[in-house]
C-alpha cells in the first residue's frame, strides 16, 4: 500500500496504534452479580430453598396439614399413619411425626380426623426414652410402637413372634 506522498509501507492487521476495546467495570460487575444469582438458584431448586435459605420461611405447618388431608382424601393409609414428616412452627420444630400423631396428640395444628383410614396397627404411647419404648413391644407384636422423645417421634416396628 502506498500512503499520501506515495511511499509504500506494510499493513499489519493489528495495528499497534489501536487499543482494543475491553470490558467496562459496570459490565464485569454484572457478570459476577449474574453468575451468583444463576448458582442460587441452582441450589435452591436442588437442595430446596430452607436449606440455602433457612430464614425465608419459619413455618410449614400449611404444607403438612395438606398433606394429611389429601392423604386421607385419597385413602393412603401409609402415607397418613406412617410417612414421617418434619413440622416447623414458630417455635416448635417436630421431626418425624406423623399424621396420626399430630390428630392424636398434637390437635393445635389442626388435622382433620380420617374416619375412612384407621391407623390400628400403629400404638401411640408416651415415653420419655427409647428403651422404655422398646420394651412396649411385648403385647403389641405386628404393631408400630410410636412415642415422642424430645422433639422426635421414635418409631419401632415390633417384630411377630414366630
Amino acid at each position: 500500500m502506498k500512503n499520501k506522498n506515495g511511499e509504500k509501507f506494510s499493513q499489519s492487521i493489528f495495528s499497534k496504534s489501536r487499543k482494543g476495546q475491553g470490558l467496562s467495570v459496570n459490565a464485569i460487575i454484572l457478570i459476577v452479580l449474574g453468575v451468583i444469582v444463576m448458582v442460587l438458584m441452582i441450589l435452591g431448586f436442588t437442595l430446596g430453598w430452607g436449606t440455602i435459605l433457612p430464614f425465608l420461611s419459619t413455618s410449614n405447618v400449611n404444607n403438612v396439614v395438606t398433606s394429611c388431608n389429601t392423604a386421607c382424601s385419597t385413602s393412603s393409609q401409609f402415607d397418613f399413619c406412617n410417612l414421617k414428616r418434619n413440622l416447623k412452627a414458630d417455635a416448635v420444630q417436630l421431626k418425624d411425626v406423623t399424621c396420626n400423631y399430630l390428630l392424636n396428640n398434637q390437635t393445635k395444628y389442626g388435622i382433620q380426623s380420617c374416619p375412612n383410614l384407621l391407623c390400628d396397627s400403629v400404638l401411640l404411647l408416651k415415653a420419655q426414652n427409647q428403651p422404655v419404648l422398646n420394651s412396649r413391644c411385648t403385647g403389641n407384636e405386628g404393631k408400630t410402637v410410636q412415642a415422642l422423645v424430645g422433639d422426635t417421634l421414635i418409631s419401632i416396628d415390633c417384630p411377630l413372634l414366630t
